[in-house]
């Protein structure tokens, strides 16, 4: 009996190559749609990750990112075949949940992108909140106009984003999203590096909104498009939006597709007057809101 019981410790290096295993080859696995892989996340000082043993063998782990303006989400999450889950995912859960409260987190969430969690998310006190749709628009004569283009601020300008903006954009991306939506400093240089375009709008000599896309082969993502609260409604977004198509379109990038919360009817309106329609590749979000160390 003493064989199977449960230790839950913090991730070590020493753990490494055994959790990246797990994370690669087991059958019950959830990773988080992210910059980075496994094995360069997991390497972060800040991240978030307890390993659970039993007989000697890691049985599960679980990986949050770092706290960020009280919000966290599960990175990585998985059990190994032949265990139990419903034990290793709750106890796994508890040692989490107590680290994530001592560093001021009150929500956590999980994009639902391995559908075998639901029932294990549900026992812990997560439900739905919302789902994350994609929509895809074919780059075509024309296709970078909306259906009812408005001109931008007059003293708009366009430029190609620098090394230099990063801070100011991610002042941006946190004035433009409520905390579980914000970017890590880390994740938006991670996104910068890896993008195909990234353009910043300014206004009277301060950067007011950005967009960060990236390209496999003929298809075109845009990943970020963030304008501050008092510039929106400017056609900001939508300028930022017919800058990208345009660039896309001159280098033969023939789609584009985006995600955005089914709950966010702004963002979905500014793409459909784009082209842009629903794919149908929808993921659900999951939401746990935390009770206040006392």
């Amino acid at each position: 009996m003493l064989q199977t019981r449960l230790h839950i410790t913090p991730y070590a290096r020493r753990h490494r190559t055994a959790l990246l295993q797990l994370c690669h080859y087991g059958q019950w696995t959830h990773q988080h749609l992210d910059w980075h892989s496994p094995a360069q996340w997991i390497d972060q000082p800040a991240a978030q990750i307890f390993l659970a043993w039993q007989a000697g063998q890691i049985a599960g782990y679980i990986g949050l990112s770092p706290v960020q303006d009280g919000a966290a989400w599960i990175r990585l999450l998985g059990i190994a075949d032949g265990t139990i889950p419903s034990p290793i995912i709750r106890e796994l859960w508890q040692a989490a949940q107590a680290q994530c409260r001592q560093r001021g987190a009150s929500q956590v969430g999980l994009l639902m992108v391995a559908n075998w969690l639901s029932v294990y998310l549900r026992q812990l006190g997560f439900r739905c909140v919302d789902d994350i749709i994609t929509l895809d628009c074919t780059i075509a004569a024309g296709s970078e106009q909306s259906e009812h283009s408005a001109p931008p601020p007059a003293r708009l300008q366009m430029r190609a984003a620098t090394d230099d903006d990063l801070p100011h954009l991610a002042q941006i991306d946190r004035l433009a999203f409520p905390p579980l939506w914000r970017l890590t400093a880390e994740d938006l240089w991670q996104a910068y590096r890896l993008s195909a375009s990234a353009a910043v709008a300014v206004q009277d000599g301060a950067p007011v909104g950005f967009q960060i896309s990236t390209r496999h082969h003929e298809v075109g993502h845009l990943a970020r498009l963030a304008v501050v609260p008092q510039h929106q409604r400017r056609h900001i977004g939508s300028a930022l939006l017919r800058r990208l198509l345009h660039d896309f379109k001159q280098r033969g990038i023939r789609s584009v597709t985006v995600n955005t919360q089914h709950s966010n009817h702004p963002s979905q309106r500014l793409y459909q007057r784009h082209r842009f329609s629903r794919s149908g590749l929808d993921l659900e979000v999951w939401h746990r809101q935390l009770e206040q160390l006392g």
